[in-house]
């Protein structure tokens, strides 16, 4: 008899209950939250670059050529097609158009990316419009290849793509970007230094940064960090989407931690 439901079955339980109970801005007073829930998160608006990023996925996802790269789940070298790791580690549509509403709202001119998630999520963040600046930092040299090949076909700004280990590249992309007003952190295999890279763009922050976070309920360590980003002292609000986490600095809020069905 199984007394413990399976994880898929918990999470949709989880989300049907965030359905139920945080929908529409629920309970949320803060003017800043209610608008960004409202006109953001649960706008559903299909904007033009969209088709154009969707089509370079599916493009990715019927290349054939065969590479060897890292399993990251199982933590050893194994070949695929590269249609067969676009499916596995590309950005879900879903959270690729929120990156775009994101940096489009907010208009964020200087953007940081830790994990290109084989392009597809740096096109969402910098297609808004042209003139932006984003440096964007890989770990994988093969997935670096395959963001390049995005980039080729639809990037609106040109992406400064830098390959090697976070921890050796990120304190020279901040030195060269000075001021960051948007971060996200496709670093749910970086776990173990997760809490350096959050700690080290911290130092290069103002008022209107945002970061956003993929994975924040992926493992109990990802809780755990989230846990310790939500009670740092830099950081004013919050918002548990589930499946990302988005923060924000900006000292004239109150700090709250929320919580919004997406």
């Amino acid at each position: 008899m199984q007394i413990i439901p399976k994880a898929n079955t918990l999470r949709k339980s989880v989300l049907l209950y965030r359905g139920i109970r945080y929908r529409g801005g629920y309970g949320v007073h803060s003017p800043f939250v209610f608008n960004l829930i409202k006109k953001v998160i649960e706008e559903r608006c299909s904007y033009y670059s969209f088709y154009d990023i969707e089509l370079v996925r599916k493009q990715l996802l019927f290349r054939d050529a065969v590479i060897t790269c890292p399993d990251r789940q199982k933590g050893k070298m194994r070949s695929r097609t590269i249609g067969e790791i676009v499916e596995r580690e590309a950005i879900k549509p879903k959270h690729g158009a929120l990156l775009f509403r994101l940096t489009n709202y907010f208009k964020s001119k200087n953007i940081l990316q830790l994990g290109p998630s084989m392009g597809l999520s740096t096109l969402y963040l910098t297609s808004y419009a042209p003139g932006l600046r984003c440096i964007a930092l890989e770990n994988v040299p093969e997935f670096a290849d395959i963001a390049r090949i995005a980039f080729d076909k639809a990037a609106r700004n040109p992406i400064d793509l830098r390959t090697g280990s976070y921890k050796d590249l990120l304190p020279q992309a901040l030195e060269d970007i000075k001021e960051v007003d948007f971060v996200f952190f496709n670093t749910l295999y970086e776990q173990q230094n997760n809490v350096w890279l959050f700690n080290e763009c911290i130092k290069h922050i103002h008022d209107g940064s945002v970061f956003v976070f993929e994975g924040i309920k992926a493992s109990r360590r990802m809780r755990e960090f989230w846990k310790e980003i939500c009670a740092h002292p830099e950081v004013t609000v919050t918002i548990d989407l589930y499946s990302m986490g988005i923060v924000f600095f900006n000292r004239k809020l109150h700090k709250r931690d929320y919580i919004v069905y997406f």
